[in-house]
């Protein structure tokens, strides 16, 4: 459509426009709308409707039924049944494949979750599990080349702290025994804590006990992170979250990568020594102030080995670097980036996405306990409760930009009050068709020429919409746009259920019905898909 304007533009006017926009309008006006003439009266140089006049007389589009110039210079457009038709017939034919894209350009590789490996994944998790899992499949489907990872933060004074709580836990099983602690308030509270150790006792008894703390303490912190790893894993198998790769931070220590980035550091001219402290001098290159990369007593702070670590990913091939972490790492983008900066890597290279709070609700009030963990409440046990569909849709039914509430309550109802059961339904409903026909709707392929019903020209400008959709979201690095359209969509069909019958005795009537019923449960199930939503086939 856009082009065909930009053609009639060029050949009534003699101007190149760069881009024209079209939308959908209310179904009353038309099937799309324009409003070039007006947007661009500055070019034009005249009148706006009789621009969009001269447009309309200049169109070569025998795909429309008819173009209207409305207003002070709108133009507005309606599709033929015939193109209607052949536009859902290629829907069908592409099947799984309508709106995804060939892979293209430089190969992004976008980091999600990547949760300290000391303890259960938390309800704030899932959001960002959710979210991370959702995009990378709606990146991947506009044709991006998007690989996922996870990296798990398993050095640094969390895992002594992980390994101390734990062994203070460990001895706790054992009569008349203790283990020296400095500072118990900064102990891991919880049950798993108590899993950890009752599991490492299983197995090793009290060999760790008999030898010096400085002795057993990094075999019960390697046992205690492994055992966190695993845990962390299947709860993301549980919630269909997928990564192409993990990466660990202590490889970056034993590969000795974070001191050559310490010294090519130093080599760029952006690294100082100050207070017994080693600084790099990022408020040159876009940060708010300067930032200690190594301490006083020597060890590093959090920015070398993420320095080292995006490194990383700029020298196996990466171009685009996209990281979700949660709303209080705001400041974290500048520092990082001018450190990669000042490493000669592209200001452009990291982008990062910022996932806000999500709060548990149920009758109003906030849930905070957890059975398990004490002070959080688990993934695990927000999918216990609402199950995987529902907890995947409603992390991502809102931007990830601003805080959500999660209503449990609704998320557990069987009805059109929940979202997810009410697109769901949609779904399940068409296949309940197709089995009172005795049809598989894939081998539906054909479509009878006629016209459409109102109910179905706006069902099918729905589904039409999905690729748009779906670039929108890509682009803008956006899920919420997704469950909004299935939404919309499912409502478009259970209208035109509610006003047609599908299976009359008008063979061509029928036959079109189906077809239209095919496509649509094809795209809610592509929909869904892309959220990592089941699509039942009976509910």
């Amino acid at each position: 459509m856009a082009g065909a304007l930009q053609e009639a533009v060029r050949e009534a006017y003699g101007i190149e426009l760069d881009g024209v926009h079209v939308e959908r309008p209310n179904h009353a006006y038309g099937d799309f709308a324009t409003n070039v003439a007006l947007a661009n009266a500055r070019v034009f140089r005249r009148n706006p409707r009789e621009v969009a006049q001269g447009i309309a007389e200049a169109l070569d589009a025998p795909f429309l039924e008819s173009v209207e110039v409305a207003g002070p210079g709108f133009i507005n457009f309606r599709l033929s049944p015939g193109a209607l038709g052949e536009e859902l017939e290629a829907l069908l034919a592409a099947g799984e494949g309508y709106g995804r894209r060939e892979p293209s350009g430089a190969p992004i590789l976008l980091e999600y979750v990547s949760v300290n490996p000391t303890g259960p994944m938390t309800v704030a998790h899932g959001r960002h599990a959710a979210y991370g899992d959702s995009l990378a499949r709606i990146l991947g489907a506009a044709g991006r080349k998007v690989s996922r990872e996870y990296y798990f933060n398993d050095g640094g004074n969390q895992i002594r702290l992980l390994g101390e709580s734990v062994a203070v836990r460990y001895a706790e099983l054992f009569p008349d025994r203790q283990w020296p602690v400095l500072d118990p308030e900064s102990l891991y509270r919880g049950e798993y804590v108590r899993e950890i150790a009752e599991e490492l006792k299983i197995r090793d008894d009290d060999q760790h006990l008999n030898a010096a703390p400085e002795e057993a303490l990094p075999e019960i912190m390697a046992f205690a992170t492994l055992w966190c790893i695993d845990d962390i894993g299947r709860t993301l198998t549980r919630a269909r979250v997928h990564f192409d790769s993990y990466f660990n931070e202590k490889s970056l220590y034993e590969s000795g990568a974070i001191e050559k980035v310490i010294e090519e550091l130093k080599e760029s001219g952006y690294v100082y020594e100050s207070e017994g402290a080693l600084w790099l001098a990022s408020s040159q290159l876009g940060d708010d102030k300067d930032r200690v990369l190594i301490k006083k007593n020597g060890s590093y702070t959090y920015m070398a080995p993420d320095l080292a670590y995006h490194r990383d990913k700029w020298e196996r091939g990466f171009r685009t670097a996209v990281d979700v972490l949660g709303a209080d790492h705001a400041g974290y983008p500048p520092r990082i980036r001018a450190g990669l900066v000042a490493l000669g890597l592209p200001e452009d290279f990291l982008d990062v996405e910022l996932v806000r709070l999500v709060k548990l609700v149920r009758g109003g009030e906030q849930v905070k306990v957890s059975k398990r963990a004490g002070t959080f409440v688990t993934l695990d046990e927000l999918l216990d409760e609402v199950g995987e569909d529902a907890a995947r849709y409603f992390y991502v039914r809102s931007s990830h930009r601003t805080e959500m509430n999660f209503d449990l309550a609704v998320a557990v109802q069987q009805s059109d009050e929940n979202p997810v059961y009410y697109v769901q339904y949609a779904h399940a409903r068409i296949a309940s068709i197709f089995r009172r026909a005795g049809l598989d709707p894939e081998d539906i392929k054909e479509v009878p020429s006629g016209d459409f019903a109102p109910e179905e020209r706006a069902l099918l400008l729905e589904l039409f919409d999905l690729p748009r959709v779906i670039e929108g979201a890509a682009s803008r690095r956006e899920v919420h746009p997704l469950p909004t359209y299935l939404e919309a969509l499912a409502t478009r069909f259970h209208r035109f259920y509610t006003v047609h019958q599908v299976l009359v005795e008008d063979e061509e009537l029928r036959a079109r019905r189906l077809a239209l019923c095919a496509a649509t449960k094809n795209v809610l199930g592509i929909g869904l898909g892309l959220l990592g939503v089941e699509a039942p086939e009976r509910m």
